[in-house]
């Protein structure tokens, strides 16, 4: 038995169940999964169906939303430009920002860098996004930034001082966002192409909310907590370095082998330092890197993201020490578990 067929067939890992019959229990649509050995990917599974009144067939091009796995795709184009000295993840950010101020809830100026930012300790609010209804009217950066309308969400703001804890904030990926095309004078889409995309031969991944008409057909629409069909098929998530990727497992598994590979100095595309970095807690007890989430297993030292946007929940997690890891994407919020059961079985089988 292959791993992917130990993975979906297995019942132990679902309480008695296969993760088709977990998917028809939990009113999942689509589930596509890419596994990595040997830093290649081994598998590649995608069952389901993209709509429900189309009945057609998702495959592993599929798209689907990343949710927060939008984070360490983005941190890791701001450690290009680091690398390129570009940009200073130590540098107070005032001295890149074009126009805007952080607001600060003791009306003092506090040094914020990217390398707080990235890692969840800069001090700043706005967890994360709902996203907007196709026929909405869709804010700027500057109006998610500074909470204006049609912005639906509290102003950015810093509610503590930097480094002094943990503050999961997707609001600060939107201020880095900001910052690298304020620097680069660059659309973000055309800048994460280039310094990411392109080189890693990502060719189904985007940046791009909405989605152009040509990739529309490409998408497994979004089921919310009542088994509805998102309005259009999915949200529109202009908050694009925080939560506005589409991409597939595949892609992203190619994205997390060749950090893998960077680790071991066996990478063109990111230095072993820069790679360590982003895989080293970079704070006391905190549970992050830049950009990666990191934790231990059996095998040695893991990393990789969550991800949950309205109607979509994805998983990825990569350890270097043996090159294996899994992505998995789905398109429901009702089967919320279904990706943590899914990674939790490929954890057993492979020892982690």
């Amino acid at each position: 038995m292959s791993k992917i067929s130990e993975i979906i067939e297995n019942k132990k890992h679902y309480d008695g169940i296969t993760l088709v019959e977990r998917m028809k229990e939990c009113h999942t649509s689509a589930v596509s999964i890419a596994i990595i050995e040997n830093f290649e990917i081994c598998e590649a599974y995608a069952y389901g169906v993209k709509r429900r009144t189309t009945k057609e067939k998702v495959t592993s091009d599929t798209l689907f939303q990343a949710g927060s796995i939008s984070k360490p795709v983005f941190a890791v184009a701001i450690m290009r430009l680091v690398e390129r000295g570009t940009l200073d993840i130590d540098t107070d950010i005032s001295e890149y920002l074009a126009g805007y101020d952080v607001p600060t809830y003791d009306n003092q100026k506090h040094k914020i860098t990217l390398r707080q930012i990235l890692s969840h300790h800069a001090g700043l609010n706005l967890h994360g996004f709902a996203g907007y209804q196709q026929g909405q009217k869709i804010p700027t950066v500057e109006q998610i930034l500074t909470g204006v309308f049609p912005s639906n969400h509290l102003k950015l703001k810093l509610i503590k001082d930097p480094e002094t804890g943990f503050q999961y904030s997707g609001g600060g990926y939107v201020l880095a966002q900001k910052i690298i095309t304020d620097v680069c004078k660059l659309n973000f889409c055309d800048l994460m192409n280039d310094l990411v995309f392109s080189p890693l031969f990502m060719t189904h991944s985007t940046y791009s909310q909405p989605l152009p008409k040509n990739k529309f057909n490409k998408i497994a629409f979004g089921y919310n907590l009542h088994n509805l069909q998102l309005p259009g098929g999915y949200n529109i998530m202009p908050e694009l370095s925080a939560a506005g990727l589409w991409t597939t497992p595949s892609d992203l598994a190619r994205f997390g082998i060749e950090i893998m590979k960077a680790l071991k100095s066996e990478s063109t595309f990111l230095e072993k330092k820069t790679a360590e970095l982003m895989t080293t807690k970079a704070y006391e007890n905190s549970p992050y890197g830049v950009g990666f989430a990191v934790n231990q297993s059996k095998k040695g030292l893991i990393f990789g993201h969550g991800g949950s946007n309205l109607g979509y929940y994805s998983n990825m997690v990569f350890c270097p020490d043996e090159g294996s890891g899994i992505v998995v994407m789905q398109n429901s919020d009702i089967g919320m578990r279904i990706r943590d059961e899914v990674t939790n079985a490929f954890k057993e089988i492979y020892g982690w």
